[in-house]
């Protein structure tokens, strides 16, 4: 038997209950149900399967709680809830929702196993947990949207699909403005209410496009631009504390995340008060 799942929270959750009731069985997975028809058809299978997670969605804390079992399910205090967990995994670059269905469907209710990293796949899996949890962190900290048209937008670039949580996070700061993050060829609207659309939605990037939300011509970032480099002192310029507080591992974030580590390596342009002349 074949279980079909959807590359979701639910989808997964619902997966590892078909599997504990049906073991041995095939797994397969798809981001929707066009997806999954093309690779069934391209397999050609058509023999008995269960498909699951396509539906309206359910309650997965209930559905957590029914795998994971009465016991602990994390080890320490700041360690995410299974559902948790699951959403993160997920929007790793490198996971196989498939191979993390046998992974918890492994732990035999004790979910706690997938915080202690006591198999290779388990360890594997709590550090693809760990990439995404810092990635999004490094959002928040170096990636700085324009005030472009009354709209907060940010174009960023991550390896993992982590677009719309950052969505979420500027979003709740900025509550009073709408703000966009364009991830590849999809734009997160949050606070769409004030555009007229739903208050949380994506687009095609080429929307945004079209709405004229280049930060290429920003006249405030090139007057902050040159405002900081003419209060930059070079003889109290200490490279080795600014690496530590602009790691290079930040400079693929956003374009503003980029310019602010050249300075870093390069140092500051020679800049003068004459250049804020009209």
């Amino acid at each position: 038997m074949i279980i079909a799942f959807k590359e979701n929270v639910e989808g997964v959750l619902l997966a590892c209950l078909e599997l504990l009731e049906h073991p041995g069985s095939c797994l397969i997975y798809a981001k929707d149900l066009d997806d999954l028809r093309a690779k069934m058809l391209f397999s050609g299978f058509e023999g008995d399967m269960r498909v699951v997670g396509f539906k309206p969605r359910v309650n997965c804390s209930e559905l957590a709680a029914r795998i994971s079992g009465k016991g602990k399910s994390r080890i320490f205090q700041k360690d995410p809830s299974v559902e948790r967990y699951i959403d993160l995994v997920l929007r790793h670059s490198s996971c196989n929702p498939a191979e993390l269905v046998g992974l918890i469907c492994s732990c035999a209710g004790e979910a706690d196993q997938l915080y202690s990293g006591k198999t290779l796949t388990g360890k594997r899996y709590y550090n693809y947990m760990r990439d995404v949890t810092r990635a999004h962190h490094r959002l928040c900290m170096f990636a700085r949207p324009d005030l472009v048209n009354g709209i907060l937008s940010v174009k960023v670039r991550s390896p993992h699909r982590i677009g719309d949580m950052f969505c979420r996070w500027l979003a709740g700061k900025n509550p009073d403005l709408p703000v966009s993050v364009v991830e590849k060829d999809i734009a997160w609207i949050g606070n769409g209410r004030y555009l007229g659309l739903e208050h949380f939605t994506s687009v095609r990037s080429s929307f945004m496009e079209s709405l004229s939300l280049s930060c290429e011509d920003n006249e405030v970032g090139s007057l902050w631009d040159i405002y900081y480099d003419s209060q930059m002192i070079s003889n109290r310029r200490n490279k080795r504390h600014a690496k530590h507080l602009q790691p290079k591992s930040s400079a693929s974030v956003s374009g503003m995340s980029c310019k602010d580590r050249y300075k870093v390596e390069r140092g500051i342009a020679t800049c003068t008060l004459d250049h804020f002349n009209v």
